[in-house]
């Protein structure tokens, strides 16, 4: 697996099959979603990518920042995820800059710019862009192939 710390030198993946998350734990519903990212990734001929972030978000965008608990730290993440076999890791640094794109913006200026995904596999309930307003629906109107576990 190859880590990427930085998403201004990202190599040109391969039609890349994508999965974004904090992945603390990566506990059964993560697992389950690698699961489909690897299958998927096997499919298309791809290679799977994870995007995570680093601090976490709520660190970042939260008023109050006492009483967020983590499970691991973010080498113990890798670690786990480095398990999993999928081929790259992109830790994102989580800044306000970062938090305050439009849902749109994260969309067009990061997913699509930086990664040209095939597929983006998320949850059920992933939100994303300024106020967590961006979801699966925005993605499918979007003309993404996607897939929710």
């Amino acid at each position: 697996m190859q880590v990427h710390y930085t998403i201004e030198d990202l190599p040109v993946f391969t039609k890349a099959v994508i999965t974004i998350g904090t992945f603390d734990g990566v506990h059964l519903g993560h697992q389950q979603i690698i699961n489909t990212l690897k299958q998927t990734t096997a499919e298309v001929g791809g290679e799977s990518v994870i995007i995570t972030f680093h601090p976490h978000p709520r660190k970042i965008v939260s008023s109050v920042v006492t009483g967020i608990r983590l499970i691991n730290t973010l080498d113990e993440r890798i670690e786990l995820l480095r398990k999993t076999g999928i081929n790259h890791l992109v830790v994102v640094p989580f800044t306000d800059y970062f938090a305050n794109q439009t849902a749109v913006e994260y969309i067009k200026d990061f997913l699509v710019e930086k990664f040209h995904p095939h597929t983006i596999i998320i949850g059920y309930d992933h939100r994303f862009g300024k106020d967590r307003s961006g979801n699966f629906n925005l993605l499918k109107e979007k003309q993404f192939y996607i897939i929710t576990s």
